[in-house]
């Protein structure tokens, strides 16, 4: 029990004191004709009411951002998926193509029919992947099943599923903080990334989010439960393999206003001032796969 709390006890046991003497050895008239057993189980009653209130208050602050407050320092861990490809184009030679994921930019699940919440980064271009839950038994479990899930449900066989830790960095979101770890899949290792097919996962993804509009547009969506709405609600727009220097272009960029269309399109309707800054962790981690891929282009090991 915390100082905090034990004061708010405290407080209310005084005037739990103080409204019980009142009530038992007062002179009202109307108390005079009670009897004293009455009077008795009332006070207990009172007493029961008031501590029943006293503990709500003490552990629901009327504050909303308390809570959130609290738990904003205590780092979330997450873990995402880099996948990297080695591209042939005859303009340009050998280059590297990194999976990335543009998310949407409106929380649909903090949202509410007056009230618009945004995404972390929202419209960014991100690693998949997302938050460890209780069920992982690693962060290489948490980051393959987030990145299953993203993908759609595409089946990744554990056998076929061969990422190392590149790095664990810390990243400040607007509310929370972040605890990343980074794993580096190559596609000539992963059969299942080798065999991704992006046109067909944009697909799927534009039959869901078509799904999901109907839904809010009648008005079903808000009457949902809470399991189903985080099942329908959307969260990637949609996958690209991108150059590896043109991802680390789009975090670094300051000019560079809207990263596409779509991002421009969703922040001139849900009236988003502008890009939220990627973090420096984040860029230091493209700028060093950089360094580490770019020279190893002819490597036999990544062909």
């Amino acid at each position: 029990m915390n100082s905090t709390f034990g004061a708010r006890v405290y407080d209310w046991l005084r005037s739990m004191r103080r409204c019980i003497f009142a009530l038992v050895c007062g002179d009202g008239t109307v108390w005079k004709r009670q009897s004293v057993l009455k009077r008795c189980y009332f006070a207990c009653g009172a007493v029961f009411f008031l501590i029943l209130v006293g503990l709500k208050i003490a552990s629901n602050p009327s504050d909303p951002d308390t809570e959130e407050a609290r738990k904003y320092g205590q780092a979330i861990s997450c873990a995402v998926v880099v996948g990297l490809r080695l591209a042939n184009t005859t303009q340009n030679g050998p280059h590297w193509v990194v999976l990335m994921e543009q998310r949407v930019v409106k929380n649909w699940l903090r949202s509410t029919p007056n009230k618009t919440s945004l995404m972390a980064w929202p419209g960014e271009y991100a690693f998949p992947g997302g938050a460890k839950e209780p069920a992982d038994i690693s962060m290489q479990d948490a980051a393959k099943r987030e990145l299953q899930e993203e993908l759609l449900g595409v089946y990744i066989p554990p056998s076929d599923f061969h990422v190392r830790l590149f790095d664990v960095i810390k990243v400040k979101g607007f509310r929370r903080r972040y605890q990343v770890h980074i794993f580096i899949a190559f596609a000539s290792m992963n059969h299942w990334l080798q065999a991704l097919q992006i046109e067909h996962l944009n697909e799927n993804l534009e039959r869901r989010m078509n799904e999901f509009n109907r839904l809010l547009s009648n008005g079903e969506f808000w009457d949902l439960s809470a399991q189903h709405k985080m099942y329908v609600s959307p969260e990637v727009h949609r996958f690209e393999w991108m150059p590896l220097r043109k991802a680390f272009a789009i975090a670094t960029n300051p000019f560079i206003e809207y990263v596409n269309e779509f991002q421009h399109r969703e922040f001139v309707k849900h009236k988003v001032p502008g890009r939220e800054k990627v973090g420096e962790q984040m860029i230091e981690v493209l700028e060093n796969l950089l360094k580490e891929l770019e020279p190893m282009t002819n490597a036999d090991v990544f062909l």
